[in-house]
This record gives structure tokens, sequence and C-alpha cells, in this order.
């Protein structure tokens, strides 16, 4: 998890130490980044989104640099394994039969023939 978030979230969760919501200002939020971790007032906002959506917290307004907070969880989700994984390349249980890839190729080929004299008929017609 982003160092961001943890700050984010873990200022949240002193602010509302009994629970209830908590009215946070954006400076506080700023002291609370570790040192050399100065961010926007964007990418603030978007720890805060993010934490919502997860079901961390729970933003009751934002006015301003103002925002009234809750904890709803008591720790931060871990990032989801899928994130992590490769996706797998399914392998062919049998290779088809050469017969059958010569049959498909023909069928193929024919197909696009007759689209073509349709399509020639057409245009000569008109």
């Amino acid at each position: 998890m982003d160092a961001l978030y943890t700050a984010v979230f873990e200022k949240i969760l002193s602010s509302c130490g009994g629970g209830g919501y908590a009215i946070i200002d954006i400076g506080e939020f700023f002291d609370a980044i570790p040192d050399g971790g100065r961010k926007a007032i964007g990418e603030i906002e978007a720890a805060l989104k993010y934490l919502q959506k997860s079901g961390c917290i729970d933003i009751k307004y934002a006015r301003g640099d103002v925002y009234c907070v809750c904890v709803l969880k008591d720790s931060l989700p871990e990032e989801p394994e899928t994130k992590k994984q490769t996706a797998a390349v399914l392998e062919p249980k049998e290779k088809p039969d050469k017969k059958c890839l010569v049959l498909y190729s023909l069928c193929s080929f024919l197909g696009g023939a007759a689209g073509s004299l349709a399509a020639c008929l057409i245009a000569a017609a008109l």
C-alpha cells in the first residue's frame, strides 16, 4: 500500500479515537505525511476517495479544505492478488487434425470468394 494512503488513513484513525466523525483540515493531512512526502492537494483528495471506495472511511462532507470523516474499518485493505499475478496462457489439450485445418482454410477461402462475387454482382446490377 502506498505511504500516502497509509498516512491519510492513520491520521483519520487517530482523529476519530472513540468513533464518530472528525473534522480534519487539509493541512493536518499534509502534517501527517512522512518527511519528504509533500503531496499536492489533488493527491490527498484521491487518497480520500480511494479510502472511501474501499470502505475504510466515510466522508460526510467536504467543504473547501475541510473534511468531515469517520473510520469504518480498523485497518487498510491489502492489495488485491490480481495485480501480482500474471495472466496464465491456456494451452490447447489436443492439436487440431491437419485435415480439419485444411477444411477450415478451404471453407474460409470459398466464403470470402462467394462474398466478393455477390458484392460484384450487386455493383454491376446498379
